[in-house]
């Protein structure tokens, strides 16, 4: 099958990777949506093994190929579905026992599926830190985040910030993330 001739949905991509084996998770944008974003879902981004990049390209021909600088499968480009195979820039992560440990099952359009843990996504939008001048909600999407998800490990999310970013930026984005959290609780103390 071209998969450019046809219109693809999420339940033929989760049925496709989980019949090669492949450890998948949806993150960014649409686990933001899930765990308390309030904006529609635009595309879904999934996230897989680095070393997995390379069969998710064959899984799908006709797919976009986006390669790193090493040659190695960074991304596979679908239409409304990005498949990422680990994440390079800016912070290392790949799928790991550690995230697959803690991920969640939910329904995105009627499909069941694993989505990242809050604390990973969490983490990954912050240091993103991407905004409106280039389409995009990382802040905003932490916020909300951060507001509906109340009871986060944050042991979690620190070791993963320390295990994962270049040792410059790890104080910093802890830091913002820490100023946004402290904001938020005292907004809800306010209220009551």
């Amino acid at each position: 099958m071209n998969t450019t001739d046809e219109v693809l949905s999420l339940n033929f991509i989760a049925h496709t990777l989980n019949l090669a084996g492949i450890n998948w998770v949806i993150f960014a944008g649409s686990a933001a949506v899930i765990y308390g974003a309030d904006r529609p879902i635009t595309d879904i981004d999934i996230l897989i093994s680095s070393a997995d990049g390379a069969q998710a390209a064959e899984l799908f021909p006709g797919c976009k190929v986006c390669h790193g600088r090493d040659g190695r499968i960074e991304a596979v480009k679908l239409p409304d579905f990005d498949l990422t195979a680990g994440l390079s820039n800016g912070y290392r992560l790949d799928v790991d026992n550690e995230m697959l440990h803690r991920i969640r099952r939910e329904k995105i359009n009627g499909v069941n599926v694993p989505v990242i843990s809050p604390e990973d996504n969490i983490l990954i939008k912050a240091i993103w830190g991407r905004g409106p001048e280039v389409g995009k909600h990382d802040w905003e999407d932490v916020e909300a985040m951060l507001s509906y998800n109340r009871r986060l490990d944050w042991d979690y999310l620190c070791g993963r910030a320390s295990a994962g970013l270049d040792p410059d930026r790890v104080d910093e984005v802890l830091s913002q993330l820490e100023q946004l959290w402290r904001k938020i609780y005292e907004e809800a103390l306010y209220i009551r």
